[in-house]
């Protein structure tokens, strides 16, 4: 099980070092049990495992799709669908652990305490993840095979969680570490570009994340009321918020993720949820009926007109249509669901993705060109400025820590607008694609102003329960691009409510906006965690049976 970890490891440094010493690198005398020989900078090691872990929890990869699918923010033609997907992000999220744990040993062995420091965080980040998405995985004896330990147990997520906060807490002991170090991370930090105060804010953010996330089973109002009484401790603005850029195309694409959808060539594997199309629409009969969510052109292209307009016919049937806005409901059994439609569907707009800002003009993709729809240069958000507002507000709504939360969630809506505005201007830049837009911003856009004032008016006409459900919906529809803690969120609140289609194996119905009715179909209850990795049980003989997800419950849900 070990050589399965090295050989993961082992090629993500091969990638992140192609063209640099690669005959030194590739010497069959080296030891193949130490993937990254002094030769190697450690410089190479960081970029590779920062990129590795955004890479395998983003919006548009494997495992971040698959929450989006569980969350209801995406939908399509995909194993998800019907919560049906497997264990994908394992190998990758522990290749990139192996990575840190080479800077941890290396670094500190060379005194270069900062990428020590930025290691042990991004390490106990990497395992909060795994944790709140599989719930017991291997920690204590993972990557030991030095040690003659080839086979390590899972240990439990109880167990795991408060050695990531002692963890979180050594990394920023490294960091503040007086010693003069041989080299410090600049560039070669794609997150933080080497600045150590913005390294120690993530990190207290992180363990104010963690403890909001274990509240229902431990009680955590010393630790959130401590953390919450600096607030310029923790992430304290847009411009500190944790976040791994991406950049447009050029010599090498590295665009995000989610961008992908706009260069496929049969899309329909990554579509907007007509679930939280339909609650950004105000149609939802229970939660923000009647406000109009001014975000819907940012967080949604669609390539066709309503009818009557410019460019409104399909190319197939279609399975949900309201107006120009076409995807594909969950579970659906419907005849149009497996059509092509690739320029038809909704795709996932500038926000979600650095696709394109829906401006009315209904142009497909393939008119627009594949290479000149979008920058994709959009972050991979860990954690955001506007994510820790909302923190701040359960905590302040739960009774853990004093404060005002109608003025935290004020701040939190206010922060959600403001990011999608950092987002774009700052990162996704629209201006410089090759079918360049100009994108208004949405902070000051008068339709802002009214849906905030009706959702702080819904909220406090709510009861506890409801006033929680606001808060948490806001936060699952700002942080679409972060699916895996939207899951997280779901399973420990019970919020924001979910489309459940049918009790597994039956089949109901939907009826579009349009009058179509589409027959939908779940096989299976919702499952709270995700299966073991496959390839994990073959290989560990210290690997538990495989699972059953539907009854699986990861330690901190109540």
């Amino acid at each position: 099980m070990r050589r399965k970890y090295f050989i993961y490891s082992f090629t993500v440094l091969l990638f992140a070092l192609a063209g640099v010493s690669c005959k030194k690198f590739l010497d069959v005398n080296q030891n193949l049990n130490n993937p990254t020989p002094a030769s190697v900078q450690l410089s190479f090691v960081l970029s590779a495992a920062e990129r590795n872990i955004s890479n395998n929890l983003a919006l548009g990869t494997g495992l971040g799709n698959t929450m989006a699918v569980y969350t209801h923010q995406i939908t399509g033609r995909v194993a998800a669908d019907r919560y049906g997907a497997g264990s994908s992000g394992w190998e990758g999220l522990y290749g990139a652990i192996s990575n840190l744990n080479v800077i941890i040993n290396r670094g500190t062995a060379e005194k270069r305490f900062v990428y020590v420091g930025i290691s042990k965080i991004l390490k106990a980040y990497t395992f909060s993840m795994m944790v709140d998405v599989w719930g017991d995985v291997p920690y204590s004896e993972f990557d030991r095979f030095e040690e003659g330990i080839t086979q390590p147990k899972f240990d439990k997520g109880i167990e795991i969680y408060p050695k990531l906060i002692a963890l979180i807490d050594e990394g920023i002991a490294d960091l503040n570490n007086p010693t003069v170090n041989p080299s410090k991370p600049g560039a070669d930090d794609y997150i933080y570009k080497g600045n150590v105060t913005n390294w120690i804010k993530a990190a207290n953010t992180i363990k104010l994340k963690l403890y909001t996330q274990v509240r229902l089973v431990q009680n955590v109002q010393a630790q959130v009321t401590a953390l919450l009484a600096s607030p310029a401790t923790l992430i304290n603005s847009h411009a500190e918020s944790f976040m791994m850029p991406y950049g447009p195309i050029g010599a090498t694409d590295d665009r995000h993720p989610a961008f992908g959808d706009y260069n496929a060539t049969q899309r329909g594997g990554q579509l907007f949820s007509p679930w939280l199309y339909e609650i950004m629409k105000g149609r939802n009969a229970t939660i923000l009926n009647g406000l109009t969510d001014p975000r819907i052109p940012y967080y949604v292209y669609n390539q066709k007109s309503a009818p009557g307009g410019t460019n409104p016919t399909p190319e197939n049937c279609t399975d949900f249509r309201d107006g120009g806005f076409i995807s594909i409901l969950f579970g659906s059994n419907g005849s149009c669901r497996d059509g092509s439609n690739s320029q038809t569907y909704s795709l996932v707009g500038i926000y979600p993705s650095g696709g394109r800002y829906d401006d009315g003009a209904a142009r497909s993709i393939n008119s627009i060109g594949a290479q000149n729809a979008g920058t994709g240069a959009r972050p991979h958000e860990f954690i955001t400025y506007a994510d820790r507002l909302y923190l701040e507000a359960e905590l302040i709504h739960a009774g853990l820590a004093p404060g005002d939360a109608r003025l935290a969630f004020s701040k939190a809506l206010d922060a959600s607008f403001a990011h999608v505005d950092n987002v774009i201007v700052n990162f996704v830049k629209p201006g410089s694609a090759g079918a360049a837009q100009t994108v208004p911003a949405i902070a000051t856009l008068p339709a802002t102003t009214t849906y905030k004032a009706g959702v702080l008016a819904a909220y406090d006409a709510g009861n506890a329960a409801k006033k929680l459900e606001y808060i948490m919906t806001e936060k699952w529809i700002n942080r679409i691009e972060n699916p895996v803690d939207n899951y997280t969120d779901y399973r420990r609140t019970g919020y924001p409510v979910l489309f459940a289609p049918a009790p597994e194996g039956n089949v109901t119905s939907v009826t579009g906006p349009n009058g179509v009715v589409t027959p939908v179909q779940n096989d299976r209850k919702y499952p709270w965690s995700l299966p073991f990795s496959a390839t994990e049980i073959g290989l560990n003989s210290n690997a538990p049976p495989q699972k059953v997800p539907e009854s699986f419950k990861v330690f901190w849900q109540p």
